[in-house]
């Protein structure tokens, strides 16, 4: 690890081992095979013997083989247009369960005080996490909250927000830090003015924008009178 501001520009080399959030399709359970198969075979077939008795032997006898297997046809139309409209709108595609990784080592080590190696535990995992949000921003308030290196938590802001993909509501939640880190810990009020600007676009319309207005127009104000002291 190192003191400068921002993150080292070729990261630590990923490492290669088995990711325990992939899991591996499941084979179908005898349930499972009950209500997709037998099931609507079964029940065709028994629709097409009332029919056949129903109407006194006037449908040819072949009519309950024909029901079943009409009705086993429909339900696996069904079954698969189902699964595609789940796959494409929910994500789901009902062969793999994906699961939250785990930073039990980084978390471990923060625990302990062990804040340093904590650091280059998270450094790692954000390197080799791909996309996920947590390693940077966990990073990023350990920079600010436990090693008291504000400059670099505001480079792992930025860089969450750029590398990472970030659920619903983070964006918003990254652009906050980033402005009190500003304010307060590095006392550069002047550079949450592009923060605060943002927030007003992204949410427009928003009470989170409406406040950053204010907040804006305030910071704006008063380094307008700051510049007119010194001058």
């Amino acid at each position: 690890m190192t003191g400068t501001s921002t993150p080292p520009a070729v990261p630590p080399p990923r490492r290669h081992y088995a990711d325990p959030s992939a899991s591996k399709s499941q084979p179908r359970t005898d349930v499972q095979i009950w209500a997709t198969h037998v099931g609507p075979a079964v029940f065709g077939f028994g629709v097409g013997v009332t029919w056949l008795v129903w109407t006194g032997g006037a449908l040819p006898v072949y009519t309950p083989l024909l029901t079943a297997f009409g009705v086993w046809a429909v339900t696996q139309v069904a079954v698969r247009v189902s699964a595609a409209i789940a796959g494409r709108y929910l994500g789901l595609t009902g062969e793999t369960i994906p699961a939250r990784r785990e930073y039990s080592a980084a978390q471990a080590l923060v625990a302990q005080g062990r804040y340093e190696d904590a650091a280059s535990a998270w450094e790692i995992a954000a390197a080799e996490s791909g996309a996920d949000p947590e390693p940077y921003l966990a990073l990023a308030r350990l920079f600010r909250d436990q090693l008291g290196r504000p400059d670099d938590a505001a480079a792992w802001f930025r860089r969450a927000r750029r590398d990472a993909t970030l659920p619903p509501g983070h964006d918003l939640l990254v652009s906050q830090e980033l402005i009190e880190l500003y304010r307060t810990k590095l006392g550069q009020p002047q550079r949450a003015i592009p923060e605060l600007a943002r927030i007003c676009e992204r949410f427009r319309g928003t009470p989170n924008a409406v406040a950053a207005e204010r907040e804006l127009a305030a910071l704006r104000n008063e380094l307008a009178r700051e510049r007119g002291i010194d001058g």
